[in-house]
């Protein structure tokens, strides 16, 4: 029987931050955790976040962007908002879990001025990195 932690991350679009954390967390310590993220909207994930997640040789190739209702069957031990601007917005979930509120601002990610973009991912790949890390080490 699988004994790894369920975690799901939650974010306005699930294109960028919840789609680094899933990836992030599934490439630390997959053994420790199952891993899901979702947005209250829907969209592709930005060829900008694969490319910088495969430039650090994680694979962000099983993840997609969905919302609520494709994951809501499952039950989650631990939620993590991306920011505090969503806890008003999550969908009501009636079972169990513990809520974590995390702070990362959304990357407006357009088609102009990539190089830029690449370096806030980079920004935002540091952090998140750093944050999962404390993660892992307080939730294995």
């Amino acid at each position: 029987m699988d004994k790894r932690k369920k975690v799901c991350f939650v974010s306005d679009n699930n294109t960028c931050r919840s789609i680094i954390a899933e990836v992030s967390l599934r490439h630390l310590a997959r053994q420790y955790f199952e891993v899901q993220s979702f947005g209250l909207k829907a969209d592709r994930v930005h060829y900008l976040v694969a490319s910088v997640l495969q430039s650090r040789d994680m694979n962000p190739n099983y993840s997609f962007s969905k919302v609520f209702e494709v994951v809501e069957n499952q039950k989650f031990d631990i939620i993590v908002l991306m920011h505090p601007s969503l806890k008003d917005k999550l969908p009501k979930i009636d079972y169990d879990h513990e809520l974590l509120v995390w702070d990362f601002e959304a990357i407006a990610l357009s088609e102009d001025d990539e190089d830029r973009h690449r370096k806030a991912l980079e920004s935002l790949c540091d952090a998140m990195m750093k944050q999962i890390k404390t993660f892992v080490e307080k939730y294995k």
